[in-house]
């Protein structure tokens, strides 16, 4: 009696077995991809808490862990410390978590913990918490393509080594975004219901939220690690989109036009502003700011004569190697930037 063939079970077997070695294979090389993309990964997001230009500037991710296998990628740090000699600014913050997922490592949702310490050769020390604070940036070989940062709860203290003033600033929530655009740098920022105090001492200001959207321009350098370090702010000029500032009560500020920032760092613009309630803005900042009340109610008339006497209104304001003026009105200078 013959015996019955085992060829089909051997070639069965036998692809079984192949495919199982292909399983290995798979598994080996994609594990061997995953713990270099991650590193690759892990370097992008250092190198952007570094401002984005790794050279001349030292950042250390404390006890750096990766994680996330086999779908994603995790990088956690018990600490985060940034020091930049060259501009004597030296920085460090709380825990940092970030991650991103396999198919789209460039994209990179991260979270920190407070509190942020910055001490600058500048003549000023910083200080900032939260109680939340997250973010996204899209990196690739040119740097960042656009970035954006959500903050809750944000309590800010500036303090002067020189004079050891300080100015501390108060926000329910705070937003900004950048991004590259045609060379250019988009810049936008939102916070809301802020308070600021002087010395300790509360200004007599209502709570204000404000917005800004403005363009740097060719200053989109700024997000590309290969010129980062050649981009400057003095010689800038760009345009200031839309500016607001609102206190309530219907009293609210629009600003718009261009500026330029000269070699030597003093700010020259030519701002259209709106105001909305004239004589609101006049009692709050006269009330705010007693020793300035004679300037504020001149710059409140001209903008009145100006509107035929409406209580909203619009001028320009001047600004020429940091003076400002409203008409013929001094208002102030602002120091180099």
């Amino acid at each position: 009696m013959p015996m019955p063939s085992t060829a089909p079970q051997s070639r069965t077997s036998l692809k079984v077995f192949w495919l199982g070695v292909f399983i290995l294979v798979f598994i080996a090389v994609y594990s061997v991809g995953w713990y270099f993309a991650a590193e690759f990964l892990r370097t992008r997001i250092v190198t952007f808490f570094a401002g984005g230009n790794p050279s001349g500037i030292e950042a250390n991710c404390e006890d750096a862990k990766i994680g996330g296998y086999p779908f994603r990628f995790r990088l956690n740090c018990d600490r985060l410390s940034i020091d930049d000699r060259d501009q004597g600014i030296a920085a460090s913050f709380g825990a940092v978590r970030a991650a991103a997922q396999i198919y789209n490592p460039g994209q990179v949702v991260w979270e920190m913990d407070g509190p942020a310490e910055v001490r600058s050769a500048y003549g000023f020390n910083t200080t900032t918490n939260w109680s939340n604070m997250q973010s996204s940036f899209r990196a690739g070989f040119s740097g960042l393509a656009r970035s954006s940062l959500v903050i809750e709860g944000l309590d800010t203290t500036v303090t002067s080594t020189a004079t050891a003033q300080t100015v501390g600033v108060k926000a329910v929530s705070a937003e900004q975004h950048v991004r590259q655009a045609e060379g250019n740098l988009d810049y936008a920022t939102l916070v809301r219901d802020v308070t600021i105090a002087i010395n300790g001492k509360p200004v007599d200001l209502p709570p204000l939220s404000a917005s800004l959207d403005t363009t740097f321009a060719e200053k989109g350098g700024l997000l590309d690690p290969r010129v980062a370090r050649d981009q400057k702010l003095r010689g800038t000029r760009g345009e200031v989109r839309r500016m607001v500032v609102d206190i309530g009560e219907a009293r609210v500020v629009t600003l718009s036009g261009p500026f330029e920032i000269g070699e030597d760092g003093l700010l020259s613009a030519t701002l259209r502003i709106e105001i909305e309630e004239i004589d609101g803005w006049r009692g709050a900042l006269g009330k705010a700011y007693p020793e300035m009340r004679e300037t504020v109610d001149s710059a409140a008339q001209v903008v009145k004569a100006l509107s035929l006497g409406r209580d909203d209104g619009s001028a320009d304001i001047n600004i020429r190697n940091g003076n400002i003026t409203l008409g013929f009105i001094p208002l102030g200078k602002i120091p180099p930037l």
